[in-house]
């Protein structure tokens, strides 16, 4: 999750939680989330809650979603290190370590999307020696035939998983995927 959407917050003296956060149209995988790690006794029984912002200084436009947290556990302490340095997230040398089938499909329902007959993942808030990282963890780790490709935003990039690894992407995290995001995998 921390590849994706979720974030980390140290709290002061009591350790870590990981924040969730998600726009009102994926509120099916975020309660999906939420119930995969309820499950797991990482969060309360309080489902997660709708909030509002508005966003745009000129129009207002109102943006709805849902958020939830987990518990504050020290135990996440080394998790933070790990992905955080100097305030700024980030990507560990040994990431292919915790690259699972689960992580691999979570980040994709997160920050993934069908375009061009493959699979674009979001990461141009990564340096790029840290996108050359995690497209080597893929590779690596799960055979797939992947790319860098530069985006609109200067000096950011994005991973590609090519058109002839789409049949063994799904075979390695269909199984993760919540229903409402296969459109993710071209998958309607």
């Amino acid at each position: 999750s921390v590849l994706g959407d979720a974030y980390l917050n140290r709290r002061s003296g009591e350790g870590v939680r990981v924040c969730y956060r998600q726009s009102q149209i994926h509120k099916e995988y975020l309660f999906w989330l939420y119930e995969l790690l309820y499950n797991r006794g990482y969060t309360t029984n309080l489902p997660p809650r709708q909030y509002t912002r508005t966003i745009g200084i000129k129009n207002g436009t109102l943006y709805y979603g849902y958020e939830f947290n987990t518990f504050t556990f020290r135990s996440f302490n080394w998790i933070h290190q790990l992905f955080y340095k100097k305030g700024k997230k980030v990507i560990p040398e040994n990431i292919a370590e915790y690259l699972t089938p689960l992580a691999l499909a979570v980040w994709i329902m997160d920050d993934g999307g069908w375009t061009n007959s493959g699979v674009r993942i979001a990461t141009n808030s990564f340096e790029l020696t840290e996108v050359k990282l995690l497209n080597e963890a893929i590779k690596s780790r799960y055979n797939l035939d992947t790319t860098i490709q530069k985006i609109y935003i200067k000096d950011k990039y994005s991973i590609y998983i090519k058109k002839q690894s789409i049949t063994a992407l799904i075979s390695i995290i269909g199984p993760f995927m919540h229903p409402s995001m296969l459109y993710k995998l071209g998958i309607n």
